[in-house]
């Protein structure tokens, strides 16, 4: 589906390639987050989470075999370091999306651009252009016209979903940085750190691992359905990174906050008040602000003279 996802996008630029697959991985981690959040009250939250990072890990393991590459890297302590960082966020993640709304899950979680804007002039020597602040600043702007008062009511999960931005800007930096190894390489990895982990918190914080409801079909069909969207999220993520500018993908992002809204009208029927509309329209087109037009260069052929030569003329 993410190569689906490319080729309908390739004769367009990189940068733009990029943008479309964060828009089509923000649709993914949005499905994603409904079923998690529908799934919140009956399953235990770090066993989801073990589950759809054990699927992805099964999943990518699969596409880099197939394609004959070895995902095992041991030699890459950024590798290592983005994958750590990575499952932390992972973590945050599922907890406040069984807690909180999907979509305010999503509103705190995409404040990441601000912290990717800041710190990839100096981790990457990335400039961010007025185009990308602008479109950074209207974000925000929608942002906080989305946003419920999670922080003023002290809510734990609302701190637990705004470490999940600030560790989800490093791990974007990280990506940035690890363009040149394939994106399965850098999914299979991150998978494989965030399934141990995943299991060792459940252990650790539970003190067994409670397996029973995997026999409820209806259960189960909805964590693989979290653990397939989830990985197609995480690869064309992945991907995104290693084609476009840091600042500029990462407020591509936005997008996913549309896309939680919607399932929360849908779905669990919220009813969105007019400055949280607004808010959403502007994220959206924060999104489509970013797109840049190939310029075709203008090409002038002239036209072939041919030439009959006959004998003895």
């Amino acid at each position: 589906m993410v190569t689906k996802v490319m080729q309908i996008a390739a004769k367009s630029s990189p940068q733009n390639n990029a943008l479309l697959l964060m828009i089509f991985g923000g649709f993914m981690f949005a499905s994603m987050g409904a079923l998690t959040h529908a799934l919140g009250k009956e399953v235990d939250w770090l066993l989801i989470a073990f589950i759809r990072m054990g699927l992805s890990f099964v999943i990518t393991l699969l596409l880099a075999l197939r394609a004959d590459i070895n995902p095992f890297l041991l030699n890459r302590p950024l590798l290592w370091f983005r994958s750590f960082v990575g499952s932390s966020v992972m973590l945050a993640t599922f907890y406040a999306l069984t807690v909180l709304p999907i979509s305010d899950v999503a509103v705190i979680t995409e404040s990441r651009p601000i912290w990717v804007a800041l710190l990839a002039g100096y981790l990457l020597g990335e400039t961010t252009g007025k185009k990308i602040w602008f479109s950074i600043v209207f974000g925000i702007l929608g942002i906080v016209l989305v946003e419920h008062p999670i922080f003023t009511s002290g809510s734990f999960a609302g701190a637990v979903a705004l470490y999940a931005a600030i560790g989800g800007a490093v791990v974007m930096i990280c990506l940035r940085k690890l363009r040149d190894l394939d994106t399965r390489v850098i999914v299979t990895h991150f998978s494989a750190t965030a399934t141990v982990i995943a299991f060792l918190t459940l252990i650790t914080v539970r003190g067994e691992a409670d397996f029973s409801q995997l026999g409820d079909t209806r259960i189960l069909l909805m964590l693989l359905g979290i653990g397939v969207v989830g990985t197609l999220g995480q690869l064309a993520m992945t991907k995104a990174f290693s084609m476009g500018e840091a600042p500029s993908v990462a407020s591509a992002g936005f997008v996913k906050v549309g896309f939680s809204a919607g399932y929360d009208i849908f779905i669990w029927k919220y009813v969105f008040e007019y400055p949280t509309i607004l808010g959403m329209l502007l994220i959206l087109g924060s999104t489509m602000w970013l797109f840049k037009r190939k310029k075709e260069p203008l090409e002038f052929k002239l036209p072939e003279k041919k030439l009959n030569i006959k004998d003895g003329s």
